[in-house]
């Protein structure tokens, strides 16, 4: 059910807001995600297959530059500033190396945590990743700092909704910040 909602929201989320780029017509196959399962002895979560299998595989989502400024080299703001979009990671061929699940699996394995795959992220935190275990329970793993891992009560569909929403509340606090900075000025 959480997938049809994912769906949904894509189908008529804001384009004037949000800059959204996934495979969308470069799917992978069941035979390239059996691959991927067999090369690290895993089955992923039925509702990840399916989404990384349609065309929102490899999901990109950030809020458009003209209403979310990047940060410059150098700015100092509250962390949640910084925090303007969601990767998904994906496994059709040609996506860019930063969305490629392949890719990042086996760098955070050369990292020493192998019995994590990552899959999804927040941009602009390059602390924390989402992963599925091996049991396919889904973690927050803080790989840069401590290597300490917090397992979520959620499957993939909620978490992508709820990072969605909370990206939502992001964007409307830094454009009140931003609305206020230009009124103060």
């Amino acid at each position: 059910m959480a997938l049809k909602e994912v769906y949904d929201y894509f189908r008529h989320y804001d384009k004037d807001t949000y800059q959204v780029v996934a495979c969308m017509g470069n799917e992978p196959s069941e035979e390239d995600v059996q691959d991927f399962e067999n090369q690290y002895g895993i089955r992923l979560p039925e509702d990840f297959r399916e989404f990384t299998m349609s065309s929102l595989g490899g999901l990109f989502m950030e809020v458009r530059e003209e209403l979310w400024p990047r940060a410059k080299a150098y700015d100092v703001a509250p962390f949640w500033t910084f925090c303007r979009g969601i990767k998904v990671l994906g496994i059709a061929d040609g996506i860019p190396d930063f969305l490629d699940i392949r890719i990042k699996t086996k760098e955070l394995h050369d990292l020493g945590f192998v019995d994590y795959i990552p899959f999804l992220s927040i941009i602009g935190d390059g602390d924390v990743i989402f992963c599925f275990d091996k049991d396919n329970h889904i973690v927050a793993l803080d790989w840069y700092n401590s290597g300490e891992t917090e397992e979520l009560e959620c499957d993939f569909s909620e978490l992508l909704l709820q990072q969605i929403a909370e990206l939502e509340e992001r964007k409307n606090e830094m454009i009140k910040l931003l609305e206020k900075g230009k009124s103060s000025q």
